[in-house]
């Protein structure tokens, strides 16, 4: 899943030339090379401040009546540095723009003026360090640290725009209305989530040019492997503003939509914004993708559409949705259903119940989540052991999309297909015994006293026999490659944040993920009962 924030950057921003990311936890030389940026700065205004506002001679710090002068400076240094990473100004995910970071730069030396000005109010040592020189160098901070922001963003402007002339020279076919379009051209919404991060390298490896519009909430690390691809492309904005999705979507002959609230607890945390992201903003970008001329349209659904059913379900099954996630999968299709037409092809592929490694990872997935407690805390609880949930890995659900994509459109427009495979239909206990069958020393332990409605168990017949699709990854495997990573000691505790859509959304605040457009149909299309049919015909 890749969740969404309002972030005001360059619409066609380009990662191609960022290094291979070694590893989540290994710092990043960028944010050290600017911190360390930043304190020269500051001691650069500290020094020509020193010179000519107090006209003293530089060689004068060096006495021992100066130490004291030096040693606050210092101390301002660390807590500008330390204030400065507090708001974000190191973290390339937070996506600050220009007048944003100009403001903070501000911010962090008014910090320093007060740091200052408090040390010697307390010290009472002013001789020497005297307010004309503390404004002077608060002042001279100020315009070093903007002038080197304004700079950055100069030159990183101009190798966007030098690699965006070099991608429209390409060899191109020219669409209707005189826009440049290419069959090979794929928009990824979400693509730096737990399944885009595994589809994108997919489909560069099939010489596809693909574009992925996503606010990057987990980091850059789930895209490190293909930021210095030549086909790939980052845009590091909010699908759900307008101008940034128009962009993005302007010359794409595909559109992979991921992207969204995921996992009945993280829709839980707040209803509206589930129905704004989930079902208003998946509306907005299909109309302006089918206004755009975009040919193909996936849409990444769920099984849990089928909520509860005592009988194996297919496409054709009621709809019987147990969560607002699921609801919110429900009004979507139907809303896509509506775009369906000759010229936009729109295909629903209903994911099951998702395990594995990708480049971004989750532990707040029940296989992926036994493994954890299992290796870690030698229990593995289970509730609700007789349930059945169908199972699917993140790689074969990336390599069913690639499928799809590839599918002439006509076999596959207007469908809706379950991804996943029959023998992978498993009670939760089945699940907790294979999981204990790699690590005998965990012990299992059952909470009967849970009540989940879900329990399902689903047909993927039909996309073996449309598509061809067939898992290449059993339970049993995806389990070893779990366990495996987490005995790895890589990805730290397992309870973590990062690892847990929910989590990560109580712990941001929804006001990270404002903009809210509620306008009333959602709601009425989330209650329609005329959609409990699985599909339309």
């Amino acid at each position: 899943m890749s969740m969404t924030t309002p972030r005001r950057l360059p619409s066609s921003f380009s990662m191609s030339g960022i290094p291979h990311s070694p590893a989540l936890l290994v710092p990043q030389m960028g944010p050290i090379l600017r911190a360390a940026v930043d304190t020269t700065a500051i001691w650069m205004a500290f020094l020509l401040s020193w010179i000519i506002v107090e006209e003293h001679d530089i060689w004068a710090l060096a006495s021992r009546e100066s130490l004291h002068i030096v040693l606050t400076v210092a101390l301002c240094s660390v807590l500008a540095l330390f204030v400065s990473v507090g708001l974000g100004l190191y973290d390339r995910n937070q996506g600050y723009s220009l007048q944003a970071k100009l403001g903070r730069i501000g911010g962090v030396n008014v910090a320093f003026f007060i740091a200052a000005g408090a040390i010697l109010l307390i010290t009472e040592a002013s001789s020497g360090l005297t307010l004309s020189l503390l404004v002077a160098t608060v002042l001279g901070s100020t315009l070093l640290l903007s002038l080197a922001r304004v700079v950055s963003f100069v030159v990183r402007s101009e190798d966007r725009a030098l690699r965006l002339e070099q991608l429209r020279s390409s060899e191109i076919a020219v669409g209707e209305e005189g826009r440049d379009v290419r069959e090979d051209n794929v928009l990824v919404i979400g693509g730096g989530g737990y399944i885009g991060s595994a589809l994108v390298e997919k489909l560069l490896d099939q010489g596809l040019r693909v574009s992925v519009l996503d606010a990057m909430h987990y980091g850059d690390e789930p895209l490190s492997r293909v930021w210095s691809h030549p086909n790939f492309t980052l845009i590091r904005e909010d699908f759900r503003h307008i101008e940034a999705l128009t962009r993005a979507v302007n010359g794409t002959d595909s559109v992979i939509h991921l992207g969204g609230l995921v996992g009945d607890p993280a829709c839980a945390v707040n209803a509206d914004l589930t129905v704004d992201i989930n079902v208003t903003a998946t509306k907005v970008i299909a109309e302006i993708a089918k206004a755009r001329g975009v040919r193909r349209f996936i849409f990444a659904s769920s099984c849990s559409v089928y909520g509860a059913s005592d009988e194996i379900v297919d496409e054709e099954s009621s709809f019987n949705p147990q969560s607002l996630y699921a609801q919110s999968k429900v009004a979507s299709e139907a809303v896509l259903r509506g775009l369906n037409d000759s010229d936009f092809s729109v295909t629903c592929l209903r994911f099951a119940t998702i395990y594995g490694i990708s480049g971004r990872t989750r532990f707040d997935l029940v296989v992926n989540l036994l493994c954890a407690k299992a290796v870690r805390d030698g229990v593995i609880t289970v509730f609700g052991a007789d349930q059945w949930r169908p199972f699917v890995h993140v790689d074969d659900v990336a390599r069913a999309v690639a499928m799809t994509l590839a599918a002439p459109a006509h076999q596959v427009a207007g469908e809706c297909f379950n991804v996943g495979s029959n023998e992978q239909n498993y009670t939760l206990g089945e699940i907790a015994e294979l999981i204990q069958g790699q690590v005998p020393d965990a012990r299992i332990t059952s909470d009967d006293t849970f009540v989940d409605k879900r329990n399902y168990r689903v047909s993927f017949d039909k996309i073996h026999s449309q598509i061809g699709f067939k898992p290449d990854w059993t339970v049993e495997r995806g389990i070893a490659q779990v366990i495996s990573l987490v005995r790895s000691n890589r990805v730290g505790d397992y309870s973590m944040p990062e690892y847990s859509n929910a989590l990560y959304l109580k712990e941001c605040g929804i006001q990270k993920f404002s903009d809210f457009s509620i306008h009333g149909w959602e709601t009425e299309m989330m209650n329609l009962h005329k959609f409990a049919r699985g599909a339309a015909r």
